[in-house]
């Protein structure tokens, strides 16, 4: 056999004429040992597997939201609409009962039209107010907006009686699952029609009607967090061009993937059952030495 064509392990640079090189989706080879040093045992833990074993049958890393998880974000946005629209039904129903009790327009509408200018005079002051003199009237006037919504809920209630209490009531619950709608939205529409996929070194990402392609020498560093890490939700990639794509814990194969960008980008093998216990065991005789 020719010398050039016997592959060697791209991270401890071993030759592996003797064993079967283990091929990654990035086009990278490596030995068995180095592969399952990173992948750790927590690897088999979550798919029942060795990492070798397991790269054998998919060559092709995918990575997107399962059918739980994007039905569990659809309705993380639908009952929040729904209780929104019930809010809205309550506001509309104070304002018709406010009418037909005899007050005004004026008086059935001043509360919610006072907290919408205070809102958007918050909003002006934080964000679009100019600098100087009249940054510091944008702020006072938003101040004053403020302090004036209390005034306004108490004569709107001396004037409405309990139908006041309808409004308040539908008006909390519009802004509070109103915000929730929003937020869950957001986390449905960015899960939904989402698939990335690794194969012969070449990332292809489908984001609704985005179409994208990049290779894996265009990530300049990684930080793939596996499901289950406590206190993490999302990692990432980060490209030469200093985009950033962000991976959520919940992506399929992804267990997968953090170990093919650890085994690029990370210099120290993570410890194995043995090192923690030889650790566990070194910390023990400390205490016992101390006590």
């Amino acid at each position: 056999m020719n010398e050039t064509s016997v592959p060697l392990c791209s991270r401890c640079r071993r030759n592996l004429s003797a064993e079967k090189p283990v091929r990654l989706p990035d086009t990278r080879v490596y030995c068995a040992a180095c592969c399952e040093s990173m992948a750790a045992d927590t690897f088999e833990m979550e798919t029942g597997e060795t990492f070798t074993k397991w790269i054998e049958k998919h060559p092709e890393l995918v990575m997107r939201y399962q059918p739980l998880e994007l039905t569990v974000r659809r309705m993380s946005f639908l009952f929040p609409v729904f209780v929104s629209l019930i809010g809205i039904a309550t506001f509309a129903f104070s304002i018709v009962q406010a009418l037909r009790l005899g007050s005004g327009v004026v008086t059935a509408f001043s509360f919610p039209v006072t907290l919408l200018v205070a809102a958007a005079m918050g909003y002006v002051a934080s964000r679009k107010a100019p600098s100087g003199a009249m940054k510091v009237a944008g702020v006072l006037l938003t101040v004053l907006a403020a302090l004036s919504i209390p005034a306004v809920g108490v004569l709107s209630y001396l004037a409405m009686g309990k139908t006041f209490g309808y409004m308040l009531l539908g008006i909390v619950i519009v802004l509070f699952f109103g915000a929730l709608a929003l937020r869950g939205g957001l986390a449905y529409l960015r899960a939904n029609k989402f698939r990335l996929t690794l194969k012969d070194g070449v990332f292809h990402l489908q984001h609704g009607s985005r179409n994208e392609t990049f290779t894996v020498d265009d990530v300049a560093q990684a930080c793939v967090v596996r499901p289950g890490t406590v206190g993490a939700t999302e990692g990432a990639l980060g490209l030469k061009d200093g985009r950033m794509l962000t991976l959520d814990t919940c992506l399929s194969d992804l267990h997968a993937l953090g170990v093919v960008m650890d085994l690029r980008f990370r210099e120290e093998f993570p410890p194995s059952a043995d090192d923690l216990a030889r650790i566990r065991r070194d910390k023990l005789r400390k205490i016992r030495g101390l006590s």
